[in-house]
């Protein structure tokens, strides 16, 4: 059986981690099982218009498998980094950047890279059993695979530095209180919750939730100026779609929008 279980109904992509026996631990074998599936979604095959991520067995993800790591030599450390950061930062970047939605179901825990992977989503559900935890430095390791990009964006720079300095958990409520998740629910609920939301995103309108998430992305490196030019241009080719036509017409009209564009 394939330690990623892909499944898409209703619109919505869910991208399941099955390695149990490591609490879903993650090696260059998973990042290139999920590659393969986003290409499989970008191409349209099965209807996706959104993701779900998700982990096994209460656990969502606890990092990097150090059992893939060869601590032996200076020289094997350099070369077992150097090969995973060859596939886990492009996909970091591709799942920041995806074509479609992407929302993380934190069942569990979400350790160290595994935190890092449920950043890259656009939003995050979790469970009342989740926590966080950038065990970086309990490991003697600096922080990478964009968790300290993501998390100072979430959270704010002090409760960032501090969480990852110290290396201290975050539980659920704590996740939420500090904006890190969008919402929590019992830990049973927690992928149907995630579904839910992606296909909300799912029959949304495209177009527009790309061109938001690419502005909310750039809005921490432009100035006032810069971002209303940027918000310009993105509401002029807007403007030329039909989703936008039919969103004000269900407006008038008092019903659901039917948005259609891919």
């Amino acid at each position: 059986m394939s330690s990623l279980s892909v499944t898409v109904s209703d619109g919505v992509a869910t991208l399941a981690i099955q390695r149990p026996a490591v609490s879903n631990a993650i090696d260059i074998t998973i990042i290139r099982a999920m590659h393969l599936a986003l290409d499989q979604i970008q191409k349209g095959e099965g209807g996706a218009r959104a993701v779900v991520i998700t982990g096994s067995n209460d656990v969502f993800c606890s990092g990097l498998d150090l059992h893939s790591v060869d601590l032996k030599t200076q020289e094997a450390r350099q070369r077992a980094h150097f090969e995973m950061r060859r596939f886990m930062d492009p996909l970091i970047l591709r799942l920041s950047g995806f074509r479609y939605p992407i929302v993380a179901a934190v069942n569990g825990a979400a350790v160290g890279a595994g935190m890092s992977l449920a950043l890259a989503s656009d939003i995050i559900v979790a469970g009342d059993n989740a926590y966080f935890l950038p065990s970086f430095a309990r490991l003697g390791l600096v922080p990478d695979a964009g968790i300290t990009f993501h998390l100072a964006r979430r959270i704010g720079a002090g409760r960032s530095l501090s969480s990852l300095m110290l290396a201290e958990r975050i539980d659920a409520k704590t996740a939420l209180d500090w904006g890190l998740a969008y919402a929590v629910v019992p830990a049973a609920e927690v992928v149907m919750r995630a579904q839910t939301v992606a296909h909300r995103l799912a029959t949304g309108p495209c177009a527009v939730l790309g061109q938001i998430r690419s502005l909310h992305a750039s809005t921490f490196d432009n100035s006032l100026q810069e971002q209303l030019r940027a918000e310009r241009s993105a509401q002029e080719m807007t403007l030329e779609t039909h989703d936008c036509v039919e969103g004000v017409r269900a407006f008038f009209e008092k019903r659901e929008p039917n948005f259609s564009e891919h």
